[in-house]
Order: C-alpha cells, then structure tokens, then sequence
C-alpha cells in the first residue's frame, strides 16, 4: 500500500468488500437452492458455515488493506487520512493507533479517559494504563512512571489469573526500572524481548519499535553514547514516518553536545 495514496486505499477496500459481499450473496442463493430442491440439511450446514466465515473475511481486509498502512507500512500520517475519510474514524482501536504512532499525546490521553468510563476488565485497564506510561515515557516524564507500575501493581495483585499481568518482563517492569534509573536491567530485558518477537503476529513491527527505543534510550542514559547514536539511527531507518523516529532525531542531536 506504500505507493497508493489514502483515498485510493479506501476505494480498493470498499470494492473489495462489495466483491466480496456479491460473492457471499451468490453463494447464498445457491445453498438456499440446494436446501429447496437437493438436501435441506446439507444446505442447512453449509449455510451457517458460510456465516461463520463472513467476519473473518472481512476482517482480513481491514488488515490487508487498512491497517497493513500502520502495522506494515508504519505510516502514521496515511493511517490518519484514511481514519477521516473512512468509517474507521469512530473505532476506539484505530484513533488510539494513529495518536500512539504519531505522537499524539493529549489526544492518547483523552481516549484513555473516554475508554476508562466503560472499562472493567484488568485487561482492558492494563491496556490503558500503558497507554499513559507511553505516554510519560515519550514526554521524557520519567518521574510520573512509578505511580504507573504502582496501578499496574495493584491491578496484578487483584487479578493475578490474568496472563498480561504474569509476564515477568512487562513494559510496566521497564517502567519501573526506568523509574529507578536501573538503566541495564532495562537493556538486558529489551535486548531478550528482541529476540524474542514473533514476526507473525500482525503488530511485531511496533513492538520492535518501542523496544528499540527503550533500549536505545537507556543507553544514552548509561551514557553509552556511540552505541546509542547507532540505536536511534537504526530506529530512523527502520520507520522514517513513525513518531518515534522524531524522538530519535532529537536524541542525537544530544549526543552531538556530549
């Protein structure tokens, strides 16, 4: 999607989806037949299977042709012209994607407080507050990110079944490392957890992303300044379009004056 503008993503999409609608029509017709002259069962079965396979159809073509623009192009920008001239623009999921990517951070924090009014899960509350430890992180707020780990303590204590809350190399445990200054543990977890993304999993590129430039930062605090120009250049290259790279280039722009 990288050579096609946002309108012209749209449209591919929408013709996709009426294709794909007629397609699921012309089949339904045929069943319906089948059930009136052949074998009502059969048709019956096949029928619910063909409705099964509706959602999952379409929603393979919000990923290819909608959020491959962010989760594969990393084009923030793109992402947010097509939100507006899609009917995109009222998902919860898609707005906070496009304000996480482009550095939005008033608008993250607004939609946390507009998320939190309806949130009950732990889950769902670890989401957003992560949300507002990214946040702080990107803002350079370090001091704000304990009371981030202390919430995030709290919500493990009272739902310790939840897998989100087990995993040992959290960000939250970044954060509160991050928090404590104990910049190597923060490079030794990074360096593991990029090594260990699942390439298959459709947000694998952000994830590298972020973990690249929490590791990269801790270097530059470690003051390891060569390693960490090469961190943020690497972060540059990889995703140019990306909020993150911005805070990359304000980075090294630092480490010129060290």
């Amino acid at each position: 999607m990288k050579n096609k503008t946002a309108k012209q993503i749209v449209n591919s999409y929408r013709l996709a989806c009426v294709l794909l609608a007629l397609l699921y029509i012309v089949v339904l017709v045929a069943l319906i037949l089948v059930a009136t002259y052949v074998n009502f069962l059969i048709a019956m079965i096949a029928i619910m299977l063909l409705g099964s396979s509706v959602r999952s159809s379409f929603e393979k073509l919000r990923k290819k042709y909608i959020e491959s623009v962010i989760y594969e192009d990393l084009d923030p920008e793109k992402f947010g012209e097509i939100l507006t001239i899609s009917r995109f623009k009222k998902s919860a999921k898609h707005r906070m994607l496009y304000y996480l990517s482009s550095g939005k951070h008033d608008d993250v924090l607004a939609l946390v407080e507009e998320k939190e009014k309806k949130t009950t899960h732990p889950i769902d509350k670890c989401n957003n507050l992560y949300r507002i430890g990214y946040v702080h992180f990107e803002r350079g707020e370090y001091d704000k990110l304990p009371e981030v780990f202390k919430k995030y303590e709290k919500i493990k204590k009272e739902n310790p079944k939840f897998q989100y809350a087990l995993n040992s190399f959290s960000v939250f445990d970044k954060f509160d490392a991050f928090a404590d200054e104990d910049y190597e543990y923060v490079l030794d977890v990074c360096n593991i957890d990029l090594s260990e993304i699942d390439t298959k999993k459709q947000n694998h590129k952000l994830t590298k992303i972020n973990v690249s430039f929490y590791r990269a930062v801790s270097l530059y605090k470690l003051e390891r300044f060569d390693e960490a120009k090469e961190a943020f250049e690497e972060i540059i290259e990889f995703a140019p379009k990306m909020h993150k790279a911005q805070l990359s280039k304000e980075f090294l722009e630092l480490i010129k004056t060290k």
